[in-house]
């Protein structure tokens, strides 16, 4: 590498020993181990500590490995200066390593004192007052008053455009084989043999940004050859990462010691998650031959930088935003699901939704795709998430019930490995249209790329000024428009509407040689007014519209109307329980004409959702929908005879009876929808009080895998899963 050979270079004309000058001190919540280094560079070096002096290793206790990657700042001489060095605390201020300087960081759990040595790998022998600190090196602990903090290493200008100021920083990693070790302060973000490894962030923000009022964050993560540079403010210009009002922030998925060794590119494996506890990146044979579970260290360290940036800035813990590209949209997918109630929203592109594909290399990472290893997560059943399950829009990864707001870009030209267009990208896009999430699901003629201007020309991106591409993926829109900790109508089942587009089979290719329309939305039309939103135990209302004025016009909304269900997320005080009746209403929002109303049950799981709610483009009306309780003698019904939906069997080759038991007589219509969107089975039907059972016989050519069961009724509209073997 050539930064590698820059570093060799200077270091000639320095005078050079052993791994030698061994010395360490205590500050800011961990010790700091720092010597000279010999050339060649060790590729790694053993970092050894005992309670009194030592002369071999075998005397001491091996607390860390570190790769000459990270016991010099590769990442921020790649990305920033290549004769930058390591900038750290001391008791009195910043020490600047030197030019042939290494550096360890130990994060202690107890206060003490330790001797420690760092030997080349593969040496026995410490040699004292050469490779040895000269004494204890004396450390405390107090993780409320002296907590573990990130470093700045620099500031400068942005690279790609005027009026933002970057910085760059650093942070250590606590390292356990017991992931549930954490300080108070400082949970464990990586496994024992990683002990120490660094992680390395830069921040963006507007020159003059008012850091009086709470501003809100935006995390970006890059895709699988990437890094944090990429995503400074004034690069990705196609989808306008540029934060008006407040802080970007790009993370290095840092698991430093792997390249390619032909091209010499880092290769950032962990997929912004984790990866295996017992994986052993010293090991030549590697692949898991018994069960390991696959720990959530990377998300672990992207969270609590996020909560270091909130201590240390004005940042609003209520307008956090997570984004993502090919890898990245992976892992920002991973992170909002396993934490929804931290994001605000969520923007994937390109995320092929299956995860890391079967290499050596990856199998030796999480385990194979067939072993599909358990992780650390839980999901809303109570039930051990598996690795396989991770970066979909189909499984849950925590007890929560709902996501913040996802918006998901792809591109039917894209053909670019696990994260190309295909079947089953549509069966996630139409999953989550199915069950009430109320993603924005956007799909265009775009191939794999976001840095391919002035090229890129897709419908939803056809050049750089903003009168020439969308604004719903700009980092500026997520900023103003949602927040964490209020309510949010959810709008879905879009296909269902004959204006709904159709992103076709997953077929790639567009014109002559696609399926579906070449591009379009589920959802990104739907606008709404969150100073309008009232959240009460008595009552919820909203006033919503569809796009008509938007600067670029594909954005706006190209029919008199669209209709679809809608269910409350996230909702704060309205939270009637599965069982309750509600009535609602649309009224225009000018005239207070009455345009709908009925009444609904609540749902399984305590979700409020209502059918068939028509909005139009706000050039025409605006509406203004509310929910509330029904009557008082009305308003509750028997939990034993509430409408519901049990398949049997299930899964089951081709047969099945679905039971639906209801309180009432009233007409309903089941229609059973396949992953590609298509109704492959309706029936109109009355329902009579009690149990009601349809046999479904002709399944058995219909093509195995996931099928979503509708109900639909005036008064409800209820979902259930079968999978056909």
């Amino acid at each position: 590498m050539k930064n590698l050979l820059l570093l060799f270079t200077l270091f000639i004309s320095l005078s050079l020993h052993a791994q030698s000058d061994v010395r360490g001190w205590y500050a800011d919540g961990q010790v700091w181990i720092v010597w000279k280094l010999e050339l060649p560079l060790p590729r790694t070096v053993g970092i050894y500590a005992s309670s009194s002096s030592f002369s071999s290793t075998d005397e001491a206790t091996l607390i860390g490995r570190p790769y000459e990657l990270e016991y010099l700042p590769i990442a921020l001489k790649e990305q920033l200066d290549t004769l930058a060095t390591y900038k750290i605390p001391t008791d009195t201020g910043v020490y600047t390593l030197a030019i042939n300087e290494g550096l360890f960081v130990f994060t202690p759990h107890q206060a003490g004192s330790l001797y420690f040595a760092v030997v080349p790998w593969g040496e026995t022998n410490v040699t004292e007052d050469d490779q040895i600190t000269d004494g204890p090196v004396s450390f405390n602990y107090d993780p409320i008053g002296d907590p573990v903090e990130c470093h700045r290493q620099a500031v400068f200008p942005s690279p790609f455009t005027a009026g933002y100021l970057c910085a760059a920083y650093y942070m250590w990693a606590d390292g356990r084989e017991d992931y549930r070790d954490s300080r108070p302060d400082f949970p464990v973000m990586a496994n024992a043999p990683k002990n120490g490894m660094p992680g390395f962030f830069m921040i963006s923000v507007p020159v003059g940004l008012d850091t009086t009022q709470p501003f809100p964050l935006t995390v970006w993560l890059h895709g699988g050859e990437g890094n944090s540079r990429q995503s400074l403010a004034g690069s990705r210009g196609e989808i306008d990462i540029n934060p008006k009002a407040g802080m970007l922030l790009s993370h290095n998925d840092d698991m430093f010691g792997f390249r390619d060794t032909v091209q010499a590119k880092p290769v950032n494996p962990t997929w912004h998650f984790g990866w295996r506890l017992h994986y052993d990146p010293f090991s030549n044979n590697n692949i898991p031959l018994e069960t390991d579970t696959v720990i959530n260290y990377t998300q672990r360290r992207y969270l609590w930088i996020d909560e270091w940036l909130i201590r240390h800035f004005n940042i609003d813990p209520m307008r956090i935003h997570i984004n993502g590209h090919s890898m990245g949209s992976a892992g920002a997918t991973a992170l909002a699901k396993a934490y929804p109630n931290h994001y605000a929203s969520a923007t994937i592109f390109n995320n092929g939704f299956g995860g890391p594909d079967e290499t050596a290399f990856t199998a030796s990472l999480f385990g194979s795709p067939s072993q599909n290893f358990p992780t650390n997560l839980i999901n809303r059943n109570g039930e051990t998430v598996h690795f396989g399950e991770v970066f979909d829009i189909i499984h849950t990864l925590s007890p929560e019930r709902d996501l913040p707001i996802f918006r998901s870009y792809h591109g039917k030209n894209d053909d670019n490995g696990i994260m190309r267009w295909d079947a089953y990208v549509i069966e996630n896009y139409h999953f989550a249209d199915s069950v009430g999430h109320g993603m924005h699901l956007y799909w265009s003629e775009r191939p794999h790329g976001v840095d391919m201007s002035p090229d890129f020309n897709d419908h939803w991106i056809m050049g750089l000024p903003a009168n020439m591409q969308t604004a719903t993926d700009n980092v500026s829109w997520e900023e103003d428009q949602f927040r964490s900790d209020i309510s949010y109508p959810a709008f879905y089942n879009h296909r269902l509407d004959p204006n709904g587009r159709d992103p076709g089979d997953g077929t790639i290719g567009t014109g002559a040689n696609g399926v579906g329309d070449d591009w379009g939305t589920w959802g990104g039309y739907h606008r709404w007014d969150n100073a309008s939103l009232v959240d009460q135990p008595e009552r919820w209302a909203v006033d919503a519209w569809l796009e008509a004025e938007a600067l670029f016009d594909n954005d706006n909304c190209p029919f008199a109307s669209l209709t679809a269900d809608l269910a409350i997320r996230r909702p704060v005080l309205f939270k009637p329980a599965s069982g309750d009746m509600l009535q609602w209403k649309v009224e225009d929002l000018s005239t207070q004409q009455l345009l709908q109303d009925g009444q609904t049950v609540v749902g399984d799981d305590d979700l409020v959702s209502i059918p068939d709610i028509v909005v139009y483009p706000e050039s025409s009306r605006k509406v203004r929908i509310t929910i509330q309780p029904a009557g008082v003698l009305t308003n509750k019904i028997d939990l034993a005879h509430q409408l519901s939906m049990l398949i049997q069997p299930n899964p089951s080759e081709g047969e099945c009876s679905i039971h639906v038991f209801g309180n009432a007589q009233e007409e309903g219509q089941i229609h059973i929808i396949d992953t590609k969107g298509q109704i492959v089975y309706q029936q109109e039907t009355v329902l009579q009080e009690g149990n009601n059972t349809f046999r479904i016989d002709d399944a058995v050519t219909w093509s195995m895998g996931l099928y979503v069961i509708q109900l639909k009724t005036p008064t409800s509209v209820i979902f259930g899963k079968w999978i056909k073997q």
